[in-house]
């Protein structure tokens, strides 16, 4: 092989040597568009005929030229238009011809090309965008990805990691169930349907044994996942993930601060202030500003932050006392703190606003609740994970099939992941 010839293959990743060029690259029209084509033959015998198995009985059978799709570096598709060598067995009769890892059989994409298809598969583009910077269809696109999802298991159903995390997402038209390793935060695998029958059909595939090695299972404030876990984990614990606790008392005090603004006139500066500026009233009292008076557009004046917060607690007394347990909440929260936490659950009354029905949930999942401040694990990180599955929803604009969905998933979160940390280490 020459030189020019060395290096064409080296641009093109052609590495077999038995692929010879035999004239010079010209432009053709293939499917409609203009086309830089190279022209070659596959010159190799086989080691013996792949029905039978004999090389003694082997003749030559004439070609057979395919056109292949190369990588490009341009604008317009680059193709190999290859003559293979056919083969004949005299003693069975079959017909072959002589094969390449540069192509699969039966196959118009070079490796290369697949290869490079599925790298760009591993970010967040859509198919069609892929497709149309390879010259190639978005259904091949996906066909790739289906077939390199084949080569991974992940419906294995002979282990699971001791600390579980649950959480769920709109899939296509209808919601998921996502669980993952609460050590590693990786997804584990991602169900269909989140009711309880597809809950336990799919975790009692696992041996008992399995199952009652998990320790923890952390999920929201669902009760229909509290009430199965024991049935399905003999010896784990429940984990009521942190974030969904302060979240759960925030929008019950949220909403008790709406009535209260809409019993103030609209130009009042305490409805202003609390409209304008409501974020206030959700963070740790302690970190507000206590000292140093700012200016605040709401009221046009300076003051301290906890004052102004202070003038609107004084307006309503149930307010003050929703606004008080959701300090004591956070607090206890925030400070790892179940004794508190429990206090404030056991010392409250009812202050005829949704700060109650927060407090009747927390106080009835106590247990669960508890071990959120004991335990270090939640399925934050699964929420983490959903903020990036509905970007590739939202790439996609939308996925109709639910199998292509998942293998999308797992290409970009799972599969691959774990190789490009490494590598990038």
């Amino acid at each position: 092989m020459s030189l020019t010839s060395k290096s064409i293959g080296m641009l093109l990743e052609i590495k077999d040597p038995n692929i010879i060029f035999t004239q010079d690259a010209i432009l053709e029209e293939i499917q409609g568009t203009t086309a830089l084509v190279l022209y070659a033959e596959l010159k190799t015998r086989p080691e013996r005929c792949p029905v039978c198995g004999f090389l003694s009985k082997l003749v030559r059978y004439g070609f057979e030229r395919s056109c292949v799709l190369m990588p490009s570096y341009s604008y317009r598709p680059n193709y190999l238009k290859l003559s293979r060598q056919r083969f004949r067995c005299e003693l069975c009769r079959s017909v072959f011809q002589s094969e390449t890892d540069y192509v699969r059989p039966h196959s118009t994409i070079s490796t290369p090309v697949r290869q490079m298809v599925l790298f760009e598969a591993l970010t967040n583009r859509s198919l069609s965008d892929i497709a149309r910077h390879f010259h190639v269809a978005d259904k091949t696109v996906q066909r790739i990805i289906d077939e390199e999802a084949a080569r991974h298991n992940y419906n294995q159903k002979l282990w699971l990691p001791k600390h579980l995390a649950f959480d769920e997402f709109k899939a296509t038209n209808k919601m998921s169930l996502i669980w993952g390793d609460g050590d590693r935060h990786e997804i584990g695998a991602i169900l269909p349907a989140r009711t309880s029958y597809a809950l336990t059909k799919y975790f009692e595939g696992f041996p008992l044994s399995v199952r009652q090695q998990v320790q923890t299972v952390s999920l929201d404030l669902n009760a229909g996942y509290i009430n199965l876990i024991p049935r399905l984990f003999p010896n784990a614990k429940v984990v009521v993930d942190r974030f969904h606790i302060v979240q759960m008392v925030s929008t019950a005090l949220n909403m008790v601060r709406v009535q209260v603004m809409k019993s103030l006139p609209k130009r009042s500066k305490e409805y202003r202030f609390m409209k304008r500026e409501w974020k206030v009233f959700l963070k740790d009292f302690n970190e507000l500003e206590a000292n140093k008076p700012t200016y605040h557009v709401s009221v046009g004046y300076y003051e301290t932050t906890v004052n102004l917060v202070a003038k609107c607690l004084d307006l309503n007394p149930e307010f003050r006392a929703a606004y008080e347990v959701y300090q004591g909440v956070l607090g206890a929260v925030r400070s790892r703190d179940a004794v508190a936490l429990e206090t404030v659950l056991e010392n409250y009354r009812s202050l005829g606003n949704r700060m109650d029905q927060s407090i009747k949930t927390l106080k009835k999942y106590k247990k669960q609740v508890g071990n959120a401040l004991r335990y270090d694990y939640s399925n934050g990180f699964l929420e983490g994970i959903n903020s990036l599955i509905k970007k590739i929803k939202n790439t996609a604009y939308g996925y109709t099939n639910w199998r292509n969905f998942i293998n999308r998933i797992f290409l970009e979160r799972v599969w691959f992941r774990v190789k490009n940390e490494k590598a990038r280490a």
